[in-house]
């Protein structure tokens, strides 16, 4: 009898470990208790192969964060075979929102053997009207006020040069201009000059995508600093710098989360530094 109590233990919390990759939390930070500043939806580790939110219930939540950009910090897909399906994801998207976006490892993992796909998958993500930053800045703004938006490759399967990224960026404190960073791989936070990022957003972890007791996931899967310390997902301020690590949407390896919800975040910023 006791086997049977297990065996229909371990169904229901698999059927659960299931049903929870379809959930959709909305997070929220408020560095400002005003509305004027630029406010932002981060998106990461779509992995679009196993991506089991409905696209009815991403859309009403993306409505109604109502955003004035989005950026994505990396890993959309598995293979080359994934590209066309997020393609039509990230159109989705880029028909309404202004779309900011970097790779992530698995993204350049599936593009790593095949001839010219990097290039190519770059250039289909900015046919969609998405920008792509790969070590490289843009300016954005929101009522005359500028923002500085910066993206680095990923830190262990991309080809991160921090000092172009930030070649044409002013420290905060200097411009007052808001400087905003974005990566997968939240590692890359030790390599990042922190008088020129006020604001981090990256990905990679999943949040621990299936919970087990005592961080064992960090302390036998993973071999990044900054999960070793305890640092996994949420908001955290390391080196002086705001770092946001998202749980990501999508499901790598198993079709299952457990006590790590599908996750957008909504970020309103203030409107400067001075603010």
């Amino acid at each position: 009898m006791i086997y049977i109590i297990v065996l229909f233990a371990i169904i229901l919390i698999l059927l659960y470990m299931r049903l929870e990759t379809t959930f959709l939390a909305r997070t929220v930070l408020n560095f400002s208790t005003s509305s004027k500043g630029l406010r932002i939806v981060h998106l990461s580790d779509i992995h679009i192969n196993k991506f089991y939110i409905s696209v009815s219930k991403f859309s009403a939540c993306l409505r109604q964060a109502d955003p004035d950009i989005v950026i994505m910090s990396g890993d959309y897909i598995e293979t080359v075979g994934d590209i066309p399906r997020f393609i039509n994801f990230l159109e989705s998207i880029t028909e309404i929102y202004p779309v900011y976006l970097t790779l992530g490892n698995h993204d350049h993992k599936a593009l790593k053997y095949v001839r010219n796909y990097t290039t190519d998958f770059i250039k289909a993500l900015e046919a969609t009207g998405a920008t792509v930053l790969i070590n490289s800045s843009i300016k954005t703004n929101k009522d005359n006020k500028i923002y500085n938006l910066v993206g680095i490759d990923d830190l262990k399967q991309g080809n991160p040069d921090v000092e172009k990224a930030f070649n044409e960026i002013e420290p905060s404190f200097n411009s007052g201009i808001i400087n905003i960073t974005v990566s997968h791989n939240p590692d890359i936070i030790f390599d990042l000059p922190k008088d020129k990022v006020d604001y981090f957003f990256c990905g990679h972890f999943h949040g621990g995508q299936i919970w087990m007791p005592f961080n064992l996931e960090f302390r036998l899967m993973r071999k990044e600093k900054l999960s070793k310390m305890g640092y996994y997902r949420g908001l955290h301020k390391v080196n002086g710098i705001n770092m946001y690590i998202n749980r990501g949407l999508g499901n790598v390896i198993f079709p299952f989360r457990f006590f790590s919800t599908p996750e957008i975040a909504i970020i309103q910023l203030p409107a400067s530094t001075k603010e």
